[in-house]
């Protein structure tokens, strides 16, 4: 299956493609006014799970 129809078929199925389950975590994505990166974010997430 194509790329582009891999994002068709997920966009249809999913009802907020902002919010995923990744295991046993739910990641709900927002934008930022504070100008954090997703990689700065992932990284703190991380950080909190692994203490």
């Amino acid at each position: 299956m194509k790329d582009k129809e891999k994002i068709k078929k997920y966009m249809k199925k999913q009802k907020n493609p902002y919010i995923l389950k990744v295991g046993d975590m739910v990641v709900v994505m927002e934008y930022s006014e504070d100008n954090k990166t997703f990689n700065d974010c992932i990284y703190n997430i991380l950080k909190q799970k692994m203490n």
